[in-house]
């Protein structure tokens, strides 16, 4: 079975990282290989990164920035390394908390694989075998961005910014080529720099796929005033993009 690595961005995630799960999920997986980023964190996050690497040294590389540049720049960075690295057939992100789990990281993976897709995203679709656990008031605001985010892009996506997706390598090298506009809506501009690159192949080569599971995880970075901004944000990628 080829390779695959995972980017896994971290600002001051010391509270939430599970480190078992980490070290239990590259025992069972010796094909997959864990990029964590450290994006600046003033916490105790850079030492539970280096907990997780000592018990699978052989699978764990930590990236550290000495600043906090936002979760964009530090999923780029992770996906670029991974490219670099020339050892991996897939590259992608997911979130430090977990709410999407490993498990259903492999399910997007195989999907790939297994469909000869070049991109495959992950996607909170609540539907009748599916176990998406959000409050009200997570939900209605990520509908309310989707919407922005629909108008502005005019892209078919339910779930853009949905924290699970895996990339062929040439793929990800497409994606994260250039640093992105915005710290938050990174995966917009994904989208954007794929559609342009494959033209009328878009919808044949990127798939999104309905997870089987996905939990909410206090303690999202997100500010409210991150969320305001989101329409000029928007504006500014569909302009550059």
């Amino acid at each position: 079975m080829s390779d695959t690595a995972i980017v896994i961005p971290c600002y001051n995630e010391a509270k939430r990282l599970d480190v078992v799960r980490f070290t239990d999920f590259l025992n069972q997986n010796s094909n997959y290989a864990l990029f964590l980023v450290d994006d600046g964190s003033t916490d105790e996050t850079v030492e539970i990164l280096e907990e997780i690497r000592l018990a699978t040294p052989n699978q764990v590389i930590i990236l550290k920035q000495s600043k906090n540049l936002g979760k964009g720049e530090a999923v780029r960075k992770g996906l670029l390394a991974a490219y670099d690295s020339a050892t991996y057939d897939q590259i992608g992100f997911l979130d430090a908390d977990l709410s999407t789990p490993f498990s259903e990281f492999k399910a997007i993976t195989d999907y790939l694989l297994l469909n000869n897709k070049k991109a495959v995203f992950g996607s909170r679709l609540r539907m009748a075998d599916t176990i998406i656990v959000r409050s009200w008031i997570r939900h209605l605001i990520g509908r309310v961005i989707a919407t922005f985010i629909r108008w502005t892009i005019k892209t078919p996506f339910y779930d853009t910014q949905c924290g699970a997706k895996v990339f062929t390598r040439v793929s990800a090298k497409l994606a994260a080529d250039q640093p992105f506009i915005s710290r938050w809506l990174f995966d917009v501009e994904i989208i954007l720099r794929l559609k342009k690159q494959w033209g009328s192949k878009f919808q044949d080569n990127l798939h999104e796929y309905p997870l089987k599971e996905w939990s909410q995880v206090d303690g999202s970075k997100i500010r409210f005033i991150d969320m305001i901004k989101i329409p000029i944000e928007l504006i500014k990628i569909r302009t550059k993009g």
